[in-house]
């Protein structure tokens, strides 16, 4: 009883030591870096982790941190984010920080 006792402590242990060394999550990866994924890595401040065009029900996808637009000009492109709404263009969907599922109009509400 005692032998399994002292394994037990001693897996424990192991594992909080390992478990010191995974990602906390707490440092964010800047401009142009990978961001998102499995273990959710973030961006840093003023930046938005963007994923490929169309991958809006994917939890674990990988995207690039982009800057989040402070100002948008008043281009017309329609664009349709992930949220099902229509957006006046990119850059107004960017400082909404809402994904893109296609260029053009939305046509289906989620």
């Amino acid at each position: 009883m005692r032998t399994h006792f002292v394994q037990a402590l001693a897996a424990l242990v192991v594992f909080l030591g390992l478990a010191s060394f995974a990602p906390t999550g707490a440092s964010a990866v800047g401009l142009g870096e990978t961001c998102g994924g499995f273990i959710g890595v973030r961006c840093d401040v003023g930046l938005f982790c963007q994923h490929a065009a169309g991958q809006c029900r994917f939890a674990d996808a990988q995207g690039k941190c982009v800057r989040v637009p402070r100002f948008c000009r008043g281009i017309s492109q329609r664009i349709c984010g992930c949220n099902g709404r229509t957006y006046q263009n990119d850059c107004e969907r960017l400082a909404a920080r809402v994904q893109l599922d296609h260029v053009g109009r939305c046509t289906r509400r989620w």
